[in-house]
């Protein structure tokens, strides 16, 4: 599993690369924007996938860990929807809607949720490494994203707070 993260972050820093190539030669706008093939997120504490709660495709829906199944709620895709190769949205493949922090929220506990994408740095992630995983930083925020309390059960909610660098917030 773990070399499937590592694959994952690596595939991350080769589409953040090619969106800066792209970023050099063509004009940008959410119509045009590229996509990577679809990815999981495996939390670094608990071992289980980020997902969208139950199968939903509707704005709103919460982000949160559940059991990893292969199922496309949790398949993810990064995009880059403007010129700024350094942050890339994460979005759903299921619902083709984007993760983004609530309400544009800066607060440590501020949920994640799905939402239209829209190009907008509250929509925006960065990814860094953080030990042996890789950690997601809002742009908006500057805060991580993160699995709630340290939880490990199934339905855990997802969201941001500080970074640490710690397992629950490690993908």
């Amino acid at each position: 599993m773990r070399n499937g993260i590592i694959r994952t972050a690596r595939r991350a820093v080769g589409v953040a690369a090619a969106g800066a190539a792209m970023a050099l030669c063509l004009p940008s706008s959410p119509a045009s924007a590229t996509a990577s093939a679809a990815e999981i997120f495996v939390n670094g504490h608990s071992g289980k996938c980020l997902e969208i709660a139950d199968w939903r495709k509707d704005n709103g829906a919460p982000a949160r860990q559940w059991d990893c199944s292969d199922q496309l709620n949790q398949a993810w895709y990064f995009a880059d929807f403007d010129t700024n190769p350094t942050y890339l949205d994460v979005v759903n493949k299921h619902s083709g809607k984007c993760l983004e922090v609530a309400d544009w929220r800066t607060d440590n506990g501020a949920p994640v949720r799905q939402w239209d994408c829209t190009g907008k740095p509250n929509q925006e992630w960065s990814i860094g490494w953080s030990g042996p995983q890789w950690q997601l930083v809002n742009r908006h925020s500057g805060k991580c994203l993160e699995v709630a309390d340290w939880r490990t059960d199934n339905g855990a909610p997802v969201r941001q707070w500080d970074c640490t660098g710690q397992p629950n917030q490690q993908w």
